[in-house]
């Protein structure tokens, strides 16, 4: 299946996706954005986690663009606060210099790099962040990096390798300054049956004939019970940030 395929598998999981992928650690926000007095994008927002978890930060004024129907019609119904438009990362539907920041969370991989980049600078206000995010159940520990394996979750190539510094290459001549990166860790308590579900969520899963998914499901259930064996599961997470700012 083309990437563009794939981008497009999570609607019809939109709903267990809002419940059970992480959002973003608080502290990575706050390291993004030192300050909510910001006008904010969120690019590729999907069912609105990264908007809700920066309105829990005091962020007030914040604008989501997702392209996809069902993601955004969950993110419409719990971010009651949220401005939430339909647009794609290459184009966005908002004027030139609207905004102070946009983040992207979990999405900048799906994205055409260069048709990205320049809307996101045509937006941007000179000084504004670029901030870029990936959370996910945190790899460096063993019997993750193996439920992932179980899951045929593969980072993509743009992604980083959530296990220290990376650096993210935007296309030559951007009007951006350098780039700098931190990854910030914690653990949440989950159903083991929702860690099973977590690993549905994800592109690799959701674009399977549902037979391949339902042995995924299984393997996934397996696995979890040999182990970690109890429940409920503290899992824990990553999150991934890098940000530039706009010359």
């Amino acid at each position: 299946m083309a990437v563009s395929g794939r981008a497009r598998a999570f609607g019809a999981a939109a709903d267990d996706y809002d419940r059970l992928r992480p959002a973003p650690a608080p502290e990575a926000l706050g390291w993004l954005l030192p300050s909510p007095d910001v006008t904010m994008l969120d690019l590729g927002a999907g069912t609105g986690l990264l908007s809700r978890a920066l309105a829990a930060e005091g962020v007030t004024d914040v604008v989501a663009v997702e392209p996809d129907d069902l993601m955004r019609a969950v993110l419409a119904a719990r971010g009651p606060g949220v401005r939430a438009l339909a647009g794609t990362a290459e184009e966005i539907p908002l004027p030139d210099r609207s905004v102070d920041a946009v983040l992207v969370a979990s999405a900048w991989h799906w994205f055409d790099h260069e048709r990205a980049t320049a809307e996101v600078a045509r937006v941007l206000r000179p000084g504004g962040v670029l901030g870029l995010l990936w959370s996910a159940a945190d790899p460096g520990v063993g019997w993750i990096a193996e439920l992932g394996r179980v899951g045929r979750v593969e980072a993509p190539r743009s992604a980083p390798t959530m296990t220290g510094e990376f650096t993210v290459e935007l296309p030559a001549g951007a009007p951006f300054g350098p780039g700098e990166s931190r990854t910030f860790r914690r653990s949440t308590w989950m159903a083991a049956e929702d860690v099973v579900a977590m690993v549905g969520t994800y592109s690799s899963v959701l674009t399977l004939p549902a037979d391949a998914q339902a042995e995924v499901r299984r393997r996934a259930r397996e696995h979890v019970e040999q182990q970690v064996g109890t429940d409920p599961v503290l899992v824990p997470f990553v999150t991934a940030a890098w940000r530039t700012v706009r010359e």
